[in-house]
C-alpha cells in the first residue's frame, strides 16, 4: 500500500483526514479533506486527489525453478514416515505447502525426499 501525499491543515498544521460529504439532497457525495480540531476542510478537485491509497498487487511468476536440495537439512520443516519416495522408495520426506501453478486457487503439498547415502542426496521432489 502506497500513500498519496499526506495534507496538512492550513490553519493549525494537522493531518487533514479524507471523508465523504453529502449535498443536501443526500444524491450526490463528495471527497473532502477534514481538519479533527479546527474546522478548515479542502475539496478534492483533481483526479489524483481522489486516490487515497494505492495498493499494487505483484504476480509470481507463472513457473518458479526451485532447488530443493537443502530443504532435507531445515529441521523446521514437517517430516512424514507415511510416503514414499517415487525415485528411490525412501520412506521419509519433508513436507511443506506452496501455492499451486498456473493460476490455479488453492494449495498443493510439496515433499521432498530426505534420503543422504553414500552416493550422495536423492533430494528428489514432488506434489499431491
Amino acid at each position: 500500500m502506497a500513500l498519496r501525499g499526506i495534507r496538512f491543515c492550513k490553519d493549525c498544521a494537522n493531518i487533514l483526514y479524507a471523508k465523504e460529504q453529502y449535498d443536501n439532497e443526500g444524491s450526490n457525495r463528495n471527497l473532502i479533506y477534514s481538519c479533527r480540531i479546527c474546522e478548515y476542510t479542502e475539496k478534492a478537485t483533481k483526479a489524483e486527489d481522489y486516490l487515497v491509497y494505492h495498493r499494487q498487487v505483484r504476480r509470481l511468476a507463472e513457473h518458479v525453478a526451485t532447488d530443493y536440495k537443502d530443504y532435507p537439512l531445515d529441521p523446521t520443516l514437517s517430516r512424514s514416515i507415511n510416503v514414499s519416495c517415487p525415485r528411490c522408495d525412501h520412506r521419509e520426506a519433508v513436507l511443506f505447502h506452496s501455492e499451486k501453478e498456473g493460476g490455479e486457487s488453492g494449495m498443493r503439498m510439496t515433499y521432498v525426499c530426505t534420503y543422504r547415502g553414500e552416493d550422495g542426496a536423492c533430494g528428489y521432489s514432488w506434489q499431491s
